[in-house]
């Protein structure tokens, strides 16, 4: 779910606001530093480069024919393999890594771009999408809860989609 986070990111860009937009990127950034060189030091160096690069390439005025956010993960990429060469690119995972565990930061990301995604709705609409993603409600819980008929419910929701596609489209 990729879209919201672009377009947010789109947004940031177009008002030249480049700490809040490279703000977001932050923890993810440095958790893939640590996790290719392993140690917290180098970590925070490596991210610092990273940020440091593409606020100096923003405040230039690039553009990108991308999602900022594939610029951000090649960025780090060229920046651990140019300056990190020796990195364990062999390391094993820890014994105790559960590949099916669930990633932390995607359950962020999810509510943040939901939120994103439903904050200009009208009060009705945004109540409604928001007990139905987030607290995964049936649209009779939905109605009981807010006090409104199964049939307002419906037609909350579908509009609600149609203006979350309307803005995805762009």
């Amino acid at each position: 779910m990729h879209d919201a986070r672009d377009a947010e990111d789109k947004r940031l860009l177009q008002e030249g606001e480049h700490k809040l937009l490279l703000g977001a990127y932050f923890h993810p950034v440095r958790e893939r530093c640590f996790l290719w060189l392993r140690d917290d030091d180098a970590a925070d160096d490596a991210a610092q480069r990273v940020f440091l690069r593409l606020l100096a390439e923003l405040r230039r005025g690039r553009t990108y024919p991308v999602p900022f956010r594939v610029v951000v993960w090649k960025v780090t990429e060229w920046t651990l393999r140019s300056h990190y060469p020796s990195a364990k690119e062999d390391a094993s995972l820890p014994d105790d890594w559960d590949p099916e565990a669930p990633d932390a930061y995607a359950e962020w990301e999810d509510e943040h771009d939901l939120g994103v995604l439903i904050a200009d709705l009208p009060q009705r609409q945004r109540e409604v999408l928001d007990l139905s993603y987030r607290e995964r409600l049936s649209h009779e819980q939905i109605a009981e809860r807010l006090g409104i008929t199964r049939n307002a419910v419906d037609q909350a929701l579908h509009n609600g989609h149609r203006k979350v596609a309307e803005k995805l489209r762009g």
